[in-house]
């Protein structure tokens, strides 16, 4: 009854044990990657050294089983839409190109304001973001960066489980495939058609698996399952009750997620991601997220030491002092923060902006003030999106990520935005929950992802 859930994040790698019968987390572990990025040529690379990143898992799967030997599944998830490619293999030929990786945003040709990942989208009639898997493929195809002995890509979690499991095929599920780009919903798969006429060679795209797939095991005979994409596992390891609860992630980036029964082909501003087990989750990304806040800290930063000629300690308790003095509905009123700042997944180039400004409102706890407000009610617009897909009946509002922790202001504020309670989850590591009960569901412990939520303690914070 005892699963091992790994995450693999941007910045950090976070292991658990997780007792299914007892519900709760038996020990846990978080480092920082210590993977150093490639040698930039371009300031719009984002890369990441994947045996670096694969030493570490390894090293904290090592302490894990040291905890708890007799576990019996280790289930994965980790950033999406980035990709590895790897030979036959399986060993890793170049970086890992980031979902922050910014090359599919560029222009195809000079003065030209269409992007590759634009052009992409229109060959292939799918929506593919610029940081996917295949906005950044067909980057690298286009300008010959493609490794020569490259046979498939995967994403980061994928590649750690492929490895973990002696295996030199890596497997996907449905969760990373679609984070990829070119995959459709209704047939479960790649549309290899569409990819085609793309230009793009669909045998590099690996094979799609049902979740929870068993794919080999470690050293030690424990089996390994496919990995979830980090935004499903959140919602599977946090939501004990999918069907009336919304999902409020914010810590890099953020999210506001829903789960649907059924998929809808209606137009929305969401992303439309499938869900482990059935239905969809609905998704909508705010890509500045947690920055947005860290940004305001470092224009604070910056003034305090220009003008005392010393760095401060810590800033974000003065944030947090100005926003106890000064109530957001005092003279800070009627200042608004866009927090757009790294454009969103539909317009990369949009920006963002501070509107309103009075005489009276333009001070550090008004900003303070405007900027978290600025960061919810982008979440919160995504909320009429769903109910023009169908969605209603939300009565439960569930908070996962450090920026919500760390923040009692920024939760009041998303308290007063959806009129609903804010309660964050048992466990902090949701996303590590998630794959440990994907795990669960893989080795049979569990009936089916449906029935995960009975495995998650109902009791919040």
């Amino acid at each position: 009854m005892i699963m091992i859930g790994l995450d693999i994040g941007t910045t950090s790698i976070s292991g658990l044990l997780y007792d299914l019968e007892t519900r709760t987390v038996l020990h846990s572990t978080t480092e920082e990657q210590v993977s150093k990025p490639f040698s930039l040529n371009h300031e719009w690379e984002r890369l990441q050294e994947p045996g670096i990143i694969l030493q570490q898992a390894e090293r904290i799967l090592g302490f894990l089983l040291s905890r708890g030997p007799e576990a019996a599944g280790i289930g994965l998830t980790g950033q999406m839409h980035g990709i590895v490619y790897i030979d036959q293999s399986g060993n890793p030929l170049g970086p890992l190109y980031t979902w922050q990786d910014g090359r599919g945003n560029l222009p195809c040709r000079a003065g030209d304001s269409l992007t590759y990942a634009q052009q992409l989208s229109r060959l292939t009639g799918y929506r593919i973001a610029p940081g996917y898997g295949l906005a950044t493929h067909y980057y690298n195809l286009q300008h010959q960066l493609v490794p020569e002995h490259a046979v498939r890509f995967c994403t980061i979690a994928d590649y750690i489980a492929m490895r973990l499991a002696n295996s030199v095929v890596p497997l996907i599920d449905a969760t990373q495939a679609a984070g990829i780009g070119g995959y459709s919903l209704e047939t479960g798969a790649f549309d290899i058609t569409a990819l085609m006429q793309a230009g793009i060679d669909v045998t590099i795209l690996p094979p799609v698996v049902p979740s929870g797939t068993a794919i080999g095991t470690t050293l030690q005979g424990i089996p390994v399952y496919t990995s979830l994409g980090d935004n499903q596992a959140s919602f599977l390891g946090s939501v004990p009750q999918p069907a009336d609860s919304l999902l409020l992630n914010i810590g890099t980036g953020s999210q506001l997620s829903a789960w649907l029964p059924e998929y809808n082909p209606a137009p929305s501003a969401m992303e439309v991601r499938p869900y482990p087990g059935g239905g969809v989750l609905m998704v909508g990304a705010a890509l500045s997220g947690g920055r947005s806040y860290a940004l305001l800290e470092g224009f604070f930063r910056q003034l305090i030491t220009a003008y005392t000629g010393e760095a401060p300690a810590d800033i974000y308790s003065l944030l947090a002092q100005l926003l106890a003095e000064e109530p957001a509905d005092g003279m800070t009123a009627g200042l608004k923060v866009n927090t757009q700042f790294l454009g969103t997944r539909a317009d990369p180039g949009k920006r963002g902006s501070i509107e309103g400004i009075t005489l009276d409102n333009f001070t550090p706890a008004g900003l303070s003030h405007a900027f978290l407000q600025g960061m919810i009610d982008e979440l919160y617009g995504f909320l009429k999106d769903l109910e023009q897909q169908g969605a209603k009946g939300f009565t439960r509002l569930i908070g996962s990520g450090n920026a919500l922790r760390s923040n009692p202001v920024l939760c009041a504020k998303a308290e007063a935005a959806f009129g609903v309670p804010l309660t964050a989850g048992a466990q902090m590591e949701e996303a590590a929950v998630g794959a440990a009960l994907c795990a669960g569901v893989g080795s049979g412990v569990i009936s089916s992802f449906k029935d995960a939520g009975a495995f998650l303690r109902d009791i919040y914070l």
